[in-house]
Formats: structure tokens, C-alpha cells, sequence
């Protein structure tokens, strides 16, 4: 149970946009549920496209929360130019999650990053390839995401990576809240948002600027976003974002 936030594209207020996303440690929405604390408090990560767009990269990851972490600033306004692409990510521990922090998103592997929001229970169900190795405390995300990147390796050579991802979440037959997420290569962003419960938290809205467009959980505030500028991503749907200029590809989360 988490917030997530994707930038795909350059713009110069990025910065601002991480720092203000930052903000829903503590203000984000929580699931409607009895004995929920408040905020996403559970720690954090960030992470970026390389130089030719070819890889994710780690840049940190931290317990506790963004907002009152000096670490997320440093590592926001450190990082040199603007990113082509960035994820970043607020835990909120689910009950039957660990708080570590090797069970911090983003989670990495090959050149390849994924956010999470949502419980997946036994997630250790979901079939992987024997050589992706768990770097977690038994993250359900990061089951996750072996899962995806198992079926993309996997793939036909006819299918594209779009629609295998598509169908890959429509046949998970494991039990589960919600499977919202964010994936990207370094050149392209696959953005999940598929849930079973509470439409009210598992909520992907995205804003389009010149040059970007940027992905969150719930709406941003920040004077940089015009609060009516914010659309709503419909459940059961795929986002793919590729391309200079960038291009958005939309399909069902459906069995092909």
C-alpha cells in the first residue's frame, strides 16, 4: 500500500515535483480500513534512467519517511540535469510485509525497475524463472515482478512487451487488492492499474506538460500543477510511454 509517482520526459520543474510528491508521506490517502495510521512512513526509493535510456539505475533507497528524510532531498538535487525518467515510491508497509529495507521499493533487475501499490497475497505462487533471484524479505512486490519480467522473457517473438504485460496481470488468479505499478526499461514506462478493492485509494492519475508526463497516485499539489489538468487512469488499463516526443499507447488488462 503505497504512493507512486513516474516522470517520463524532461522538464525543468522535475525537482519541485519530486519534492512536493514527497509531502504524501505524510498527506497521501489510505486505504479505508480500520486501525490504518495515517501517511506512507515505511521508507522510500528513487530511481532513473541512464544516459542512453537503455537501463534503470538505483539512486537510494531509505526507511522512514520522505518527507522528513534530508536523504531525499540530497539525492533529488544531486542528481545532475533532468532525468528522461524517474520513479520514486512511499512505502506503506502491509501487514504481512516486513519493514526492511531490502523490502524498499524500487526493485531492480537487469536494467529493468518496478514500483508496486497493493497486497498480493502468497505472491510466492506466481511462477518466475529460476534464475531471477529474491533480493527481498519476501516481498510480495518483488514476487511481482519476477513474475512480469518472467513473461516478457519469455514472450513470442510476435508479441509485443505491452501486450504480454497486459495479459500476464489479467492472469493472475492469486488473491490480491491491487496490482497498480509502474514498470520501465529506461526507455519505456508500462503503468498498471488493475484492483480488486478500495477505488477510492487504488487510484493512477496522470498530467501532461510540454516535453513530459507525469504519473501518480493521487493528484500532486503543487503550484507547478494545475489541479484540473489531472486525468484519471480507468481501471484494467496499460499505459505504454515511449519515444521523443512521447507517445502513449493505452490497452485493456485483458487474456489475449
Amino acid at each position: 500500500m503505497c504512493r507512486l509517482l513516474g516522470i517520463y520526459g524532461q522538464t525543468d520543474i522535475w525537482r519541485d515535483i519530486a519534492m512536493a510528491f514527497s509531502q504524501q508521506a505524510k498527506f497521501g490517502h489510505i486505504p479505508p480500513a480500520e486501525n490504518q495510521e495515517p501517511g506512507h512512513k515505511d521508507g522510500w526509493g528513487i530511481t532513473i534512467a541512464n544516459r542512453n535510456k537503455t537501463a534503470m539505475i538505483p539512486v537510494v533507497r531509505q526507511l522512514g519517511p520522505a518527507h522528513e528524510a534530508s536523504g531525499y532531498r540530497e539525492a533529488v538535487y544531486a542528481t545532475p540535469g533532468n532525468p528522461d525518467l524517474l520513479l520514486c515510491h512511499l512505502r506503506k508497509a502491509s501487514d504481512i510485509i516486513p519493514i526492511t529495507l531490502s523490502n524498499t521499493h524500487p526493485f531492480h533487475h537487469n536494467g529493468w525497475a518496478l514500483t508496486h501499490n497493493g497486497t498480493i497475497f502468497e505472491a510466492e505462487s506466481l511462477p518466475r524463472d529460476p534464475s531471477l533471484t529474491l533480493t527481498s524479505d519476501g516481498s510480495d512486490s518483488e514476487h511481482f515482478f519476477h513474475y512480469l519480467l518472467t513473461k516478457i522473457m519469455s514472450r513470442p517473438q510476435d508479441q509485443t512487451i505491452a501486450r504480454t504485460i497486459a495479459t500476464a496481470v489479467a492472469a493472475i488468479d492469486a488473491d490480491y487488492n491491487a496490482l497498480n505499478g509502474m514498470l520501465s526499461n529506461g526507455s519505456e514506462l508500462y503503468v498498471i492499474r488493475r484492483y480488486r478493492k478500495w477505488e477510492a485509494y487504488y487510484t493512477m492519475y496522470y498530467c501532461t506538460l510540454p516535453g513530459c508526463v507525469i504519473f501518480c497516485s493521487q493528484p500532486i499539489e503543487s503550484p507547478h500543477l494545475k489541479p484540473n489538468n489531472w486525468k484519471e487512469l480507468p481501471n484494467d488499463r496499460l499505459l505504454r510511454i515511449y519515444d521523443t516526443p512521447l507517445k502513449i499507447e493505452q490497452l485493456p488488462i485483458a487474456l489475449s
